[in-house]
């Protein structure tokens, strides 16, 4: 492959990595604005390829019509689960009728929700092009050209979390396992960046197995925080309708929980940061690390305290998104 078809190819992986990361901050858009079942169906909206604007013009029985949709789904996932052995998950959704539960159409949280899928879409294209390219104009690279291929499956299975999200009416663990999902693949994607920049990837070569050591921690440790961090955030949705000034006091340990893994990742941070110094390895990601982990910090210190106000819930999951791709790449980048 010509050098200039190299810099092109990792310019694409690059930009299919900012697309896989605007897919989050959508994602949060949808969560802050609670559009989530904006979009009754899937991949359509309203079995339209472009979504109504009103509600006259759906039929008058449309919340009986996608509520009976809904439950073939689960019921068809229900089956899924008991074959792979996860009978008890799959009793819990065939009881809860809660999930049938259709919301009033809102043309806001509809456009919001058909955005995000748009964006996801664009992201997928993205992905199918860098797979296409590694297979036709890079030869012999065939590990390149399986974690393509493997971010291809991985975006497909994605794609049907997303599905199975909006037919469970957004059940905590699905929307959990579709979270953990999307940090699987931006890792992915870091890795693939990594291995088209070839020998121009810069790799630190250093003695300290304790800086390596702090760095696997702080994978380990904003790991659990994002995931406490989920589970908090399912609680909330099931406030909606009560005062927000209300929220904190009802989330109790889960609350705590949560906290005590932020501060965790906090001082771990600082640790990181501290021995990049203190031995002069100069990686200027450490930098880029702090300041996302104290931006972070401060959106869940305005969250706990200042009500939960909406517009920093996407700040709050966008830095811990990004903390965690950060620490990835670190850990690429750092050889013992």
């Amino acid at each position: 492959m010509s050098n200039s078809v190299s810099k092109r190819f990792l310019l694409l992986t690059k930009v299919t990595l900012v697309s896989i990361m605007l897919i989050v901050v959508a994602g949060g858009v949808v969560r802050m604005t609670g559009s989530g079942m904006g979009c009754p169906d899937w991949p359509k909206c309203f079995e339209s390829y472009i979504p109504p604007t009103d509600v006259n013009q759906l039929p008058p029985d449309y919340k009986e019509k996608y509520s009976a949709k809904r439950a073939e789904k689960i019921e068809r996932f229900a089956a899924l689960l008991d074959k792979v052995g996860m009978s008890e998950k799959a009793t819990q959704l065939r009881n809860d009728r809660s999930l049938l539960y259709e919301q009033d159409f809102n043309a806001f949280n509809t456009w919001t929700e058909y955005v995000n899928r748009l964006v996801g879409a664009v992201s997928g294209m993205l992905v199918f092009a860098v797979f296409l390219i590694a297979v036709i104009r890079i030869r012999k690279r065939w590990n390149l050209k399986l974690l393509c291929a493997l971010q291809i499956v991985l975006m497909a299975f994605q794609a049907w979390m997303g599905a199975i999200t909006v037919a469970t009416n957004l059940t905590p663990w699905v929307l959990t396992v579709h979270m953990l999902l999307a940090i699987v693949i931006i890792a992915v994607q870091l890795k693939i960046i990594r291995m088209a920049a070839g020998d121009s990837a810069r790799t630190i070569i250093s003695s300290e197995w304790q800086f390596k050591v702090l760095i696997w921690l702080g994978i380990v440790v904003s790991m659990v925080q994002i995931l406490a961090g989920t589970g908090v955030r399912q609680l909330i949705d099931g406030m909606e309708g009560s005062p927000r000034t209300s929220w904190i006091e009802q989330l109790g340990g889960n609350l705590y929980f949560h906290r005590s893994f932020a501060i965790a990742v906090v001082l771990v941070t600082l640790a990181v940061f501290v021995y990049n110094v203190m031995k002069s390895i100069r990686l200027k990601e450490v930098n880029w690390l702090l300041g996302v982990v104290v931006i972070e910090a401060l959106a869940g210190i305005g969250l706990t305290y200042l009500d939960m106000p909406a517009a920093l819930q996407p700040v709050h999951l966008v830095c811990a998104i990004v903390m965690i791709a950060i620490y990835i790449e670190l850990s690429q980048k750092v050889k013992l």
